[in-house]
C-alpha cells in the first residue's frame, strides 16, 4: 500500500507533457489515469457549457476520453490542456450535429404525416392482417415498381431515414426534385396499393 501511494504521489510530480510521453512510449493506463483526473471537469464544464444538459454532457465527456486514449499515443501534443478541450469542443458539436439532423428528419416525418394518406401505418389503406400476402410484401412490391427516382427517395427517406439534404448530396437531385419525388411516389404507391387492395376485395 505505501508503494502504491508513493506511486501516485509520484505521478503527480510529472507535468502534463510527460505523462503524456509515458503512456505513449509504455501504454501504461496509470498515466493516462493520471491525465484523467487532472482534466475529468475541465472537459466536464466544457461539454455542460455547449450541451445544456449534464446527462449528455457526460455521455460526451466519456466519448472525450475514450478518443484521448486512442489518440494520444501518437498525437503531437504540445499542450494537453488546449487539447482536452478542443477535442471536448469538437466532440460537443459533432452532437450537437447529429442532434440537430436527427430533429431535422422527425420534422419532415411529420409534415409527411401530415400531408399524405397514410400507406405505411397499420390502418386504413393498409389494414391487410386478414387478407392476402403480408402488408410488408405489397408495400415493398409497389415501392419497386416506381421509376427510379421516386424509388430511390423513397427507400432514402422512409426506410434509411435519410433527409431531404442528404438524398440530394447522395444522389446528385436537388431538394426540390428530392421533394417531387417523394410526394409523386407517395401517390403512386397509394394508387398501386388502393389498386392491390380491390384485387384482393374481389
Amino acid at each position: 500500500m505505501a508503494s502504491n501511494n508513493q506511486n501516485i504521489a509520484s505521478l503527480r510530480n510529472f507535468t502534463d507533457e510527460e505523462l503524456v510521453e509515458k503512456f505513449a512510449t509504455t501504454k501504461k493506463q496509470i498515466y493516462f489515469e493520471e491525465l484523467y483526473n487532472r482534466y475529468i471537469h475541465l472537459s466536464y464544464g466544457v461539454c455542460l457549457k455547449m450541451m445544456k444538459n449534464e446527462a449528455d454532457s457526460r455521455d460526451v465527456v466519456s466519448d472525450v476520453f475514450k478518443t484521448l486514449y486512442l489518440k494520444l499515443p501518437t498525437a503531437r501534443v504540445q499542450s494537453f490542456k488546449a487539447y482536452v478541450y478542443a477535442v471536448s469542443r469538437n466532440e460537443c458539436i459533432a452532437k450537437l450535429r447529429q442532434r440537430k439532423s436527427e430533429m431535422k428528419k422527425k420534422e419532415e416525418w411529420q409534415r409527411t404525416e401530415i400531408t399524405h394518406t397514410p400507406f405505411m401505418e397499420n390502418e386504413g389503406l393498409l389494414a391487410l392482417d386478414n387478407v392476402g400476402p403480408s402488408k410488408e410484401k405489397m408495400v415493398e412490391d409497389a415501392v419497386a415498381n416506381l421509376g427510379e427516382g421516386q424509388r430511390t427517395c423513397i427507400r432514402l427517406f422512409f426506410y434509411d431515414n435519410k433527409s431531404y439534404k442528404e438524398i440530394a448530396t447522395q444522389t446528385g437531385f436537388s431538394e426540390k426534385q428530392v421533394k417531387s419525388y417523394l410526394q409523386n411516389g407517395k401517390r403512386n404507391l397509394r394508387i398501386a396499393l388502393e389498386k392491390e387492395m380491390r384485387k384482393l376485395s374481389a
